[in-house]
């Protein structure tokens, strides 16, 4: 007969020693039952009614998150919380302190779901905080000339039958810094390129903006474009090999497969981003336009591409 009574071997140096019997789910839920639970971990801890607030705010906000993705509190896989790191370092201008936090509270809602019995296996045990996170001075990771074109050689052999396309993709974000929910939300109509202009428009936080484009990234879209299917009624500027809109996954996926193929550590999308606004910065000097460009709030984070 099966049951959905915890076993927990109550031991403070070891929690591993916990375990779940098999009627025991071993996916958690962040639906708001576990979130009063959490709450109430949380307070038998001592903390701060501040703190407590922090963490529970940083919970709700990838609850949002996984909701808009799946539509599904419960049955949460280590991947989400994998997922939603990518998705804080690739698609938010959120500062690594601040990231590390939100990472932090999701490692303590594991841990607590672990010590409390709740599932087997931590499912945040993997989730690491991101590198200089309490050195906002510091350089962030960019490509050089060599690494660039060592990236984008790698993107053409990796799948030839759609080279133009990838292509295109990963000079938007090489040459003109767009993340990657921005080039999965693209629309042909957002390219404008004639024979003496060539930009992008790029919607999200405000007002859309227009991005130039430099000659290497005009002609990636040029090539891409001719060979785009066309699909009555669907308008995204990257379809796949399926003919549907491409996904972030996806896009995310190129980057990684090509930085491997290219034998590029520490490579991600935010990578070609953050070397896309060293590039615009050394050739203009012009923070503020710059800034503009890329969607920035405040042109005076920029100056660690600077360093």
């Amino acid at each position: 007969m099966r049951t959905n009574r915890v076993l927990s071997v109550r031991n403070p140096g070891n929690s591993k020693l916990r375990r779940a019997l098999p009627g025991v789910s071993a996916r958690p839920s962040l639906a708001p039952p576990a979130l009063q639970r959490f709450e109430t971990y949380l307070r038998r801890h001592a903390l701060s009614p501040v703190t407590i607030r922090n963490y529970l705010a940083d919970l709700r906000a990838f609850a949002l998150w996984h909701t808009n993705r799946k539509s599904n509190l419960s049955n949460l896989a280590p991947a989400d919380f994998r997922a939603y790191r990518a998705y804080l370092c690739d698609k938010t201008d959120h500062s690594p302190a601040t990231i590390n936090r939100r990472l932090q509270s999701l490692r303590l809602f594991g841990r607590f779901l672990h010590e409390t019995g709740q599932v087997a296996d931590n499912p945040t045990r993997d989730l690491a905080l991101i590198r200089n996170g309490n050195a906002r001075t510091q350089t962030p990771r960019t490509l050089t000339r060599a690494e660039s074109a060592r990236l984008l050689t790698a993107v053409r052999a990796a799948r030839p039958m759609l080279a133009a396309r990838d292509l295109a993709i990963a000079q938007l974000m090489l040459q003109a810094g767009l993340r990657v929910h921005q080039i999965a939300a693209l629309r042909v109509d957002d390219i404008v390129l004639t024979r003496r202009t060539a930009r992008v428009r790029v919607s999200g936080n405000g007002a859309p903006r227009d991005i130039p484009l430099n000659a290497f990234a005009a002609r990636a879209l040029r090539d891409y474009l001719p060979t785009r299917p066309a699909i009555p009624r669907l308008e995204n500027l990257f379809l796949s090999q399926r003919g549907q809109p491409l996904s972030i996954r996806s896009i995310q996926r190129l980057v990684d497969t090509a930085a491997r193929g290219a034998d590029l550590s520490n490579v991600s999308a935010q990578t070609l981003r953050h070397t896309c606004a060293q590039n615009m910065l050394t050739l203009t000097r012009d923070a503020a336009t710059v800034a503009r460009w890329l969607g920035c709030r405040d042109a005076r984070t920029l100056e660690k591409y600077l360093r």
